[in-house]
């Protein structure tokens, strides 16, 4: 097992640092070839390198958020604090904060795991009928949520819910205009949560300053949240990881809080997705997917030990490749990175999404300056997701 667990490492490397790569599309791309794999990986070996890959990518994705304010489903609301954190020369600390946040987590969902293979038999009937009236409850306390601008007056708050909901409504409609294709949630996440990050950096004149090089133990009731949040979530079908990060971040506006609520919740999430898989054998993830048509019979207390070892290793990936960012980007203009990024990833949605990609992503651009200019928090385009799995679920 040892060779699957360093091939599933790698690919976890691989899919967290670059843009627009998801652990799905390794976990297809390997039940595609599983015929070819097969002559190197048994069917058990090829289980672990999807499983190890889905845990390693959930540490490492905060890093394209963080330092090119490229994001994926799980890191998108992540990208507005990490970026703060950047400009203050808190990018290495943010880092470990994740990184921490993130085994923690895992740590937490162990004996949860467990819980889970006891308890969801007996309640799988259940938790369809009560999804949309969560997401429903989590949309309204979202929205909700925004406080007005304190010399205003009294009727500040309900404007600014207005405009919350505002925001929620038009990010929703375009994740209806995009919903089924997975290929789409990067040009319309992107447009979203990167495009009015990078758009204000091009034009404007700030410097990132040298980042402290400094680790910091997040808070235990952060990750306690965070953890909750992704196991509530992925005891749900059709409901993704990006909406546990809405749920663990929701009530927080300390920018280290939310980065260690929301890479608990990711951690948390992508395990016990397959707590689920091992109890009442349903799929909450493509990487869920992948492993149960993969067949291969793994004893759980050998899967559990791996995940755990590739959760350390994960770690430490994510401290040394901060560092190592820390330390490159504040050699380089933000302007210009920020002009760079942004044709790259201009170039990028084309190349994997064609003009219809663009086209979303211009869209979602807008909505996102909207939000800019309204002055509500960057949560509420998370109704591109949100939205779309609530009206799912009613019709």
């Amino acid at each position: 097992m040892l060779n699957a667990t360093i091939f599933g490492i790698v690919l976890g490397i691989i899919s967290g640092l670059t843009p627009g790569i998801h652990t799905n599309t390794f976990a297809a791309f390997i039940l595609s070839y599983s015929a070819i794999l097969s002559k190197y990986f048994s069917p058990e070996e090829l289980a672990v390198i999807i499983f190890v890959n889905a845990i390693v990518h959930t540490f490492l994705d905060i890093l394209p958020s963080m330092f090119l304010g490229v994001p994926d489903e799980d890191t998108a609301i992540a990208i507005l604090p990490t970026h703060e954190l950047v400009l203050d020369g808190k990018g290495i600390i943010a880092t470990s904060i994740s990184a921490y946040s993130s085994l923690l987590s895992f740590l937490i969902s162990l004996p949860v795991f467990m819980i889970f293979l006891l308890v969801l038999p007996s309640l799988k009937s259940s938790l369809a009928i009560v999804t949309p009236f969560l997401l429903i409850v989590v949309s309204i306390a979202m929205i909700a949520s925004e406080r007005g601008e304190i010399f205003e007056g009294s009727l500040s708050v309900w404007r600014k819910r207005i405009l919350a909901g505002i925001i929620f409504i038009l990010s929703g409609l375009l994740g209806l205009y995009t919903f089924g294709d997975d290929k789409i949630l990067l040009p319309l996440l992107t447009g979203l949560f990167s495009s009015p990050i990078l758009l204000t950096s091009t034009l404007g004149n700030s410097s990132v300053p040298k980042q402290k090089i400094l680790l910091e133990i997040p808070k235990l009731k952060d990750v306690l949240s965070g953890t909750f949040a992704g196991a509530l979530v992925s005891l749900f079908p059709g409901i993704s990881s990006g909406i546990a990060t809405v749920i663990a971040s929701n009530h927080l506006k300390d920018r280290e809080r939310i980065v260690a609520a929301i890479s608990s919740a990711n951690t948390a999430n992508a395990l016990l997705c397959f707590a689920v898989l091992f109890s009442i054998h349903r799929v909450r993830s493509g990487a869920a997917d992948a492993f149960i048509k993969i067949d291969g019979n793994i004893d759980l207390h050998v899967f559990l030990v791996i995940g755990l070892v590739s959760a350390l290793v994960a770690t430490l990936l994510t401290i040394l490749f901060g560092i190592l960012a820390g330390k490159i980007v504040p050699k380089i203009d933000p302007a210009k990175l920020s002009a760079s990024v942004f044709a790259m990833l201009i170039v990028f949605i084309y190349s994997l999404t064609g003009t219809f990609g663009l086209f979303v992503f211009s869209l979602a651009t807008v909505v996102g300056l909207l939000a800019v200019m309204f002055k509500v928090r960057r949560i509420n385009c998370m109704g591109c997701l949100i939205l779309p799995t609530i009206l799912l679920y009613l019709s």
